[in-house]
């Protein structure tokens, strides 16, 4: 098959969503079939309405691991014409998503080239999604969405997306408590929306060791790991931190991952030597870091699965998740990990309850990794979604991206 894939960050930008849809390009390369992607940004960027308009950035070409990726951008005449509509897009949602992506289709269809299907990913608005499936629809090839769907997202904010949902021909989802969201809150028909999973991304080389030493961890530590954003947990767990120490003085905490405004803002007064925020880590890194730690610590609000719980347990680290049904359906509690709500004093006790227990650390850990074999692994995930595709009746063409 020819398959697109659109996703409004794209590699290597660091984040769940834009790693997903790399890895299973990977495998599916490796299977046979022809890859690319069209993204907005190879960077992390959290400015969506101006990225998808009138900030856009500069239109080239790159390949990430061997992926041929076209970042898009438009002409200043285009620029223009979406200054207006970009200015008036959150009083009139529904009118004005449809006249972006209408003003985005046009750039769209000049690098698209003759895919099979395309495969979009849910980041930011929507406008290029949206120019997607028009796309689709006029080429009548088939159009599959990844929501990585949020309990929150709901409202009239969200109204453009859940017409996507409805419109396309499948929906793959991360966990079967997202699948149910779907089906209940957004009127979605089960059959439509199919269990594929995520998968961990390390390094197949680290240095648990040599991480220790350059950041001096020689000490019990605890790791969050993701972009930091507040509602991922990291104001909870640096409240947590000054509890713990009142029983555990030595532990250290460590923060890696994106900053965000979120983070910047929060941790701008703080100059204990036991707060170590590396920021984001490169993949060598952040294998070590998970190698090194005692155990990780994400008590998120909101995930669509958590994927750095899967990575941890390739490492054979325990867990500790939010109490929430997506991470609660990914982590079974006492057995590869605990969960906690985002409270200061009870999430303390139980990073002082695992600190305490090294034997049952392990044994969660051994648990973790015995859980990821079984089930998410890359190559039975992009499995999963090659098996959509064919249910989906691709024409599979050997014609070139030309």
């Amino acid at each position: 098959m020819n398959v697109l894939y659109l996703s409004a960050l794209y590699p290597p930008s660091i984040g769940g969503a834009q790693t997903y849809m790399h890895q299973i390009a990977l495998q599916l390369v490796k299977s046979g079939h022809r890859l690319r992607a069209i993204c907005l940004s190879d960077r992390n960027r959290q400015d969506w309405l101006r990225l998808a308009t009138v900030f856009c950035e500069k239109d080239g070409h790159y390949e990430q691991d061997g992926i041929p990726v076209h970042r898009l951008g438009y002409d200043r005449r285009t620029r223009r014409a979406m200054l207006p509509w970009a200015l008036l897009y959150y009083p009139t949602l529904t009118a004005t998503a449809g006249r972006l992506a209408d003003l985005i289709a046009p750039h769209l269809e000049r690098v698209l080239g003759r895919p099979d299907l395309i495969h979009a990913s849910r980041i930011g608005r929507e406008f290029l999604i949206q120019a997607g499936l028009k796309l689709a629809r006029q080429r009548d090839i088939p159009f599959v969405l990844t929501p990585h769907h949020h309990p929150r997202w709901k409202g009239p904010l969200y109204w453009n997306y859940d017409r996507l949902y409805r419109s396309a021909d499948a929906l793959l989802v991360n966990t079967r408590y997202e699948k149910q969201l779907l089906v209940e809150q957004k009127g979605l028909r089960p059959e439509r929306v199919h269990l594929a999973g995520v998968g961990p991304v390390l390094s197949p080389q680290w240095n648990a060791e040599k991480f220790r030493t350059a950041h001096n961890l020689q000490a019990e530590f605890v790791l969050f790991l993701g972009q930091q954003y507040e509602y991922k947990g990291i104001r909870a767990l640096l409240q947590a931190a000054s509890l713990v120490w009142n029983k555990r003085p030595e532990v250290k905490f460590v923060f890696a991952g994106p900053h965000t405004n979120d983070s910047r803002q929060l941790f701008r007064g703080v100059n204990d030597g036991r707060i170590v925020n590396l920021g984001a880590l490169d993949l060598v890194s952040k294998t070590s870091a998970l190698a090194a730690c005692d155990l990780l610590c994400l008590p998120s609000r909101q995930e669509s699965f958590g994927a750095v719980f899967v990575e941890a347990w390739c490492l054979q680290k325990p867990v500790l998740g939010g109490r929430i049904p997506a991470i609660a359906e990914v982590i079974d509690e006492g057995v590869n990990g605990l969960l906690c709500d985002q409270n200061a004093a009870a999430l303390a006790e139980r990073i002082l309850y695992l600190l305490d227990r090294p034997g049952l650390r392990q044994s969660m850990g051994a648990a973790g990794q015995q859980k990821v074999a079984e089930y998410f692994t890359w190559e039975k995930i992009a499995a999963r979604v090659e098996a959509v595709y064919a249910q989906l009746g691709v024409r599979q063409g050997n014609s070139s991206w030309a």
